[in-house]
């Protein structure tokens, strides 16, 4: 997403809600690992968890082809990049091989980005937010922070 992204959109730019917004995906063999992190002072928390729980229930109900085509182009240049110096290919192999036992060609990964379709994406939404719930961490002055399993509800609701 970085700056054309929803989250990015709706809370910083429109909202003024952080500073800084972001979302990245780690993928394991078995598991993975999507975070989200917002910076912003302890008066804004509440708001800001909240409208990041919407956000991303929104999200889950549909995207727009023409985000899901922006986040193709994104993840395949990001990959692209990050292979233009020797620890970027050299981080690429070991996650490869700790991942999937291989080195699969580009080719193969750049075909399973393009692969990913709208009914996919929904799916992996609902198994997020039908499971147990985010974890949350908070660090600093946390204000009127909501408690989780408020935000859990609000992503459910």
């Amino acid at each position: 997403g970085g700056m054309s992204s929803r989250l990015f959109q709706e809370l910083r730019e429109r909202r003024g809600l952080c500073y800084s917004v972001f979302a990245q995906a780690s993928a394991y063999d078995d598991t993975g690992l999507i975070s989200l992190y917002a910076g912003t002072g302890p008066d804004q928390i509440r708001e800001l968890a909240e409208l990041t729980m919407d956000e991303l229930r929104r999200g889950a109900e549909g995207l727009a082809e023409a985000e899901i085509e922006r986040a193709r182009a994104q993840m395949k240049a990001g990959l692209l990049m990050g292979l233009e110096g020797p620890s970027g290919r050299a981080e690429r192999l070991a996650r490869q091989l700790a991942i999937w036992d291989r080195v699969p060609p580009l080719e193969e990964t750049l075909a399973r980005i393009e692969a990913v379709t709208a009914a996919d994406l929904r799916d992996f939404a609902g198994r997020l937010i039908g499971g147990a719930g985010p974890a949350l961490a908070l660090l600093g002055p946390i204000g009127d922070a909501p408690d989780r399993e408020a935000l859990v509800r609000r992503l459910a609701a």
